[in-house]
C-alpha cells in the first residue's frame, strides 16, 4: 500500500510539472507565432503583395492542451505515458510538439449495428461467387441463420475456429493518436468471435465523449460468421464485395488505387492493395477452404507444408469530393467521363483482412505512442507493416529450403550419407526435393517481383509530393499542414524503399540459391549415370555369362545327339535279336566322331569360317552337276551342229538365228532357268545378252559396208532374233 501511494503521488507530481511545461511552451509558441506574423507583415508591406495563404484550419497558435488531456484520462491511460518520450527514445521528432490543426478533425459518422439486422443481412443480400464461397457455412445453411445468436457465446475453442481470430481496432482521435477499442471483458464472458462483433458494430456513438475522426480495423483469420459481420459494417464504405474478391482470387499482387474514373462512388473514394504471397503452415493453424495450401495430413520429417496467403489493404474517405477530374482516357467504357478526388483530411477507415493460417503477423504496427496526421499515413503505415511480414515470411521460406537442400555436417565424414547425396535411390528422393525446391524458389521470387511492381506503380513521385491530381492532392501546398505531411510522407517513403531492396536482395539470394540446386542436381544426375552405366556393365557381363553356361549346355546336348540316334535305330523291332557289339561300336563311331569333329570345328571362328566357305564351293559343284544332269536328259534346240540344218547365214530351215559363242557357263545357267525359282528372271537376262550379241554380230558382218546399206542390215538381224526368241519361248511353254 505505501509502494502504491509513493506511485500515485509521483504520477501526480510528473502532471503537475508536464502541466507546467506546457503552459510555459504554450507561452513561447504564442510569442514566436507573434514574431512571425509581425515579420511576414513587414515583408509582405516591403513587397507589396498580399500575405501567404492560410489553412481553412484553425489558428496555428492553437496547441494539444487541456481538451488533449482530458481525453487521454478519461481513455484510462496515464497522460504522462502518453506524452512524445517514445518519439524522443527512437530519435524521431515528436509529433505532439506541432498543432492539432494539422491533423483531421473532422469526426466520422456514427454508426451502430445489432444482430438481427446482421441476420437479415446474410439472407437478403444477393451474394456473387466470391462471397458465396467465403460465407458457404453460413449463407448456404438456413438451420444456421435461424439459431437465437449467430456467434458463439462459450470462450474457449469451437468448431468454427473463430478462437484462433485475431484482431486490432484503434480509434483515431483528433490529435492523430490511435486508442486501441478495447473489449477484453466481452471476450472473457462469451467468446472472441462476439468480442471482435462488439468491436466492429459500433463507430461515435453518442455517449463517446472522445470522437474518432479515423478508424483502423486488422482482422486475422476469421470465421466466415465474421466475414460476414465485416460484410454489413463495412459494406456502405467499401465495396467489400471487391475485397473479398482479392482474397480468394489466384492472382498476384496488385494496387487499385488509381480509380477516380470508376462508376462506383465507393471505389473512386477508397483506395486498395491486394498482397498475395506464400508462408509455411504454423501449428495447429488450418487454411481455409478456399486457401490453396498443402492438405497433407502425414508429413515427412522434411516436408515443408506451404500455403498461400493474402491481405487486403484499403483505405476510404468520407465526406464530399473536393475536386473533379476530367477522364483523359480515349475509351470510358467501364468508367465517368469525369472523377472525383477527395480530400486526404476527410474522416477516414483503414481495413486490413489478413488471411494468413500461421503465427508471424506483426502486433506492433500501430501503437498509441504515434500521431496519425491523416488517413493516407495511417494507410501508408499498415501497407509497410504488411510489406515487412511479408519480407519475414519469404526469409523463413528460404531458410526452410536452404536447409531442405543443404547436407547435415555429417557429410564431410559419413561415407554413406555422401553416396545417398550422390546416387539416387529407387523413390527419386533427391531429384524430387530438387524440383520442388528450384521450381518453389521461382514462384516466390515471382511473388516478391509483383509486390515490388504493385509498390512502384501506386506510388510515383507526384504521390509523395501532392501533386497527384487524382490520388491524395493537396489543394494548399504551401501551407504550414501540407509541409507537415509531406514530411511524414518522406519519411514513410525512405522506409519503403528500404523494404523495397530488401526484397530485391531476397530475390537475388533466392537465384544464387536456385543456381546452386541446379549444381547440385546436375551432380545428382552425373552420379547417377554413372552408377547406371556401371549397372548396364554389370548386367551385360550377367548375360555373357548366361550366354556361356546356354553354350554349354547346348554342346553337352549336342554331345549326346548322335549316340541317341545311334541307340534309336538299333533298337527298333525289325533289328536282328543277335547281340553284335561290333556292328554298334563301328556305327557308332562311324556317325559320332565326324559329328564331333564337325561340332568341335564349328566352334571356333576359323573352323566356322573353313566351313561356310567349303560349302559354298560344295553347294556349286552340286548346282552345276545337277545342272549337267538335267542338260543330258533334256537337250536344247538349235544347239546340236550335227541337227541343224541351218545354211551358210547361220539360221535354220524356218529362219531362226542360232548363236554358237555361248560359253559353258551360260549353257548351265540356261539349262537352269526352266527348274530354278527364278525362271523368269534368269530367261530375261539370257535374251538380254543374246540380243546383245546378235547386234554385235551384224555389226561385224556389215562393218564395211556403208551408213545407208548397214541401217536395213541390222533391222533384218534384229527381227530375226525376235522371232527366234518368241519360238524358244513357244517351245519351253509348250514343254
Amino acid at each position: 500500500m505505501d509502494n502504491t501511494a509513493k506511485v500515485e503521488a509521483l504520477l501526480k507530481q510528473l502532471n503537475a510539472q508536464q502541466d507546467a511545461y506546457l503552459e510555459t511552451f504554450s507561452k513561447v509558441h504564442e510569442l514566436l507565432a507573434q514574431n512571425l506574423a509581425i515579420s511576414a507583415q513587414t515583408k509582405s508591406e516591403s513587397e507589396g503583395s498580399p500575405g501567404s495563404p492560410r489553412s481553412p484550419g484553425p489558428s496555428a497558435s492553437r496547441i494539444t492542451t487541456g481538451s488533449t488531456m482530458e481525453d487521454r484520462k478519461q481513455s484510462g491511460v496515464p497522460s504522462t505515458l502518453q506524452t512524445s518520450s517514445a518519439s524522443r527514445a527512437t530519435g524521431e521528432e515528436s509529433d505532439q510538439e506541432y498543432d492539432e490543426c494539422y491533423y483531421v478533425q473532422v469526426p466520422l459518422e456514427s454508426q451502430s449495428y445489432d444482430h438481427e439486422e446482421l441476420r437479415e443481412h446474410l439472407q437478403n443480400y444477393e451474394w456473387d461467387f466470391g462471397c458465396r464461397r467465403i460465407l458457404e457455412t453460413v449463407v448456404d445453411n438456413p438451420v444456421r441463420l435461424q439459431q437465437e445468436w449467430l456467434f458463439p457465446n462459450t470462450p474457449g475453442p469451437v468448431d468454427d475456429r473463430s478462437h484462433y481470430s485475431g484482431y486490432q481496432i484503434f480509434d483515431v482521435g483528433i490529435d492523430g493518436a490511435p486508442l486501441p477499442v478495447d473489449v477484453t471483458q466481452v471476450e472473457s464472458v462469451t467468446s472472441k468471435a462476439t468480442a471482435i462483433w462488439h468491436a466492429i458494430k459500433d463507430i461515435n456513438q453518442p455517449s463517446k465523449d472522445r470522437k474518432a475522426v479515423g478508424r483502423i480495423t486488422t482482422l486475422r483469420e476469421l470465421s466466415p460468421i465474421l466475414f460476414g459481420a465485416v460484410h454489413l459494417t463495412m459494406h456502405r464504405t467499401f465495396d467489400v464485395d471487391e475485397l473479398f474478391r482479392h482474397l480468394i482470387d489466384s492472382e498476384s499482387s496488385s494496387s487499385h488505387v488509381h480509380r477516380a474514373f470508376s462508376n462506383d462512388p465507393r471505389q473512386q473514394s477508397s483506395f486498395v492493395f491486394s498482397l498475395e504471397y506464400f508462408t509455411i503452415l504454423g501449428d495447429e493453424c488450418k487454411p481455409m477452404k478456399w486457401q490453396l495450401a498443402d492438405r497433407q495430413e502425414e508429413r515427412a520429417r522434411h516436408h515443408i507444408p506451404i500455403t498461400r496467403c493474402t491481405s487486403v489493404i484499403a483505405l476510404s474517405l468520407g465526406g464530399k469530393p473536393i475536386r473533379k477530374v476530367r477522364n483523359p482516357g480515349r475509351r470510358v467504357k467501364n468508367s465517368t467521363s469525369h472523377g472525383h478526388a477527395y480530400d486526404p483530411w476527410a474522416p477516414w477507415q483503414v481495413l486490413n483482412l489478413q488471411c494468413y493460417p500461421d503465427w508471424k503477423s506483426s502486433t506492433d504496427v500501430h501503437e498509441s505512442s504515434r500521431n496519425y496526421v491523416n488517413g493516407p499515413e495511417a494507410f501508408m503505415v499498415t501497407l509497410l507493416g504488411e510489406y515487412r511480414d511479408a519480407q519475414r515470411r519469404f526469409d523463413d521460406l528460404y531458410r526452410r529450403i536452404t536447409k531442405l537442400i543443404t547436407p547435415s555436417l555429417n557429410f564431410m565424414f559419413d561415407a554413406s550419407l555422401r553416396d545417398a547425396l550422390l546416387f539416387e535411390d529407387r523413390n527419386f528422393t533427391f531429384s524430387r526435393r530438387y524440383f520442388w525446391a528450384f521450381q518453389t524458389l521461382g514462384i516466390i521470387n515471382d511473388s516478391i517481383k509483383a509486390m515490388i511492381d504493385a509498390y512502384e506503380d501506386a506510388f510515383p513521385a507526384s504521390v509523395w509530393d501532392g501533386t497527384h491530381k487524382t490520388l491524395w492532392p493537396l489543394l494548399e501546398p504551401d501551407s504550414p499542414r501540407s509541409a507537415f505531411y509531406r514530411k511524414k510522407m518522406a519519411s514513410l517513403k525512405q522506409q519503403f524503399e528500404v523494404e523495397i531492396a530488401n526484397l530485391r536482395t531476397l530475390i537475388e539470394e533466392n537465384n544464387e540459391r536456385r543456381a546452386e540446386i541446379r549444381s547440385l542436381r546436375d551432380q545428382l544426375f552425373s552420379g547417377t549415370s554413372v552408377l547406371e552405366s556401371r549397372k548396364s556393365v554389370e548386367q551385360t557381363e550377367i548375360t555373357v555369362q548366361q550366354g556361356h553356361n546356354i553354350k554349354l549346355l547346348t554342346l553337352v546336348s549336342i554331345f549326346f545327339l548322335p549316340l541317341t540316334f545311334v541307340t534309336s535305330v538299333f533298337g527298333m523291332t525289325n533289328m536282328p535279336e543277335g547281340a553284335h557289339f561290333w556292328m554298334f561300336g563301328v556305327v557308332t563311331a562311324t556317325v559320332c566322331i565326324p559329328f564331333f569333329v564337325l561340332i568341335g570345328s564349328l566352334n571356333t571362328t576359323r573352323g566356322m569360317r573353313f566351313w561356310r566357305e567349303k560349302t559354298g564351293v560344295g553347294c556349286v559343284k552340286m548346282g552345276e552337276l545337277v545342272g549337267w544332269i538335267i542338260g543330258k536328259r533334256k537337250p536344247r534346240h538349235g544347239l546340236n551342229d550335227e541337227n541343224a540344218s541351218d545354211g551358210e547365214d547361220g539360221s535354220d530351215g524356218q529362219g531362226t538365228t542360232v548363236t554358237r559363242s555361248r560359253s559353258a557357263q551360260e549353257g548351265i545357267a540356261m539349262r537352269l532357268m526352266k527348274w530354278g525359282t527364278g525362271k523368269s528372271e534368269v530367261i530375261s537376262e539370257t535374251k538380254e545378252g543374246e540380243r546383245k550379241r546378235v547386234d554385235s554380230k551384224a555389226m561385224e558382218d556389215n562393218g564395211s559396208q556403208s551408213q545407208a546399206e548397214t541401217r536395213p542390215g541390222r533391222l533384218v538381224e534384229m527381227l530375226r532374233g525376235e522371232k527366234a526368241r518368241a519360238s524358244m519361248l513357244s517351245e519351253e511353254i509348250s514343254v
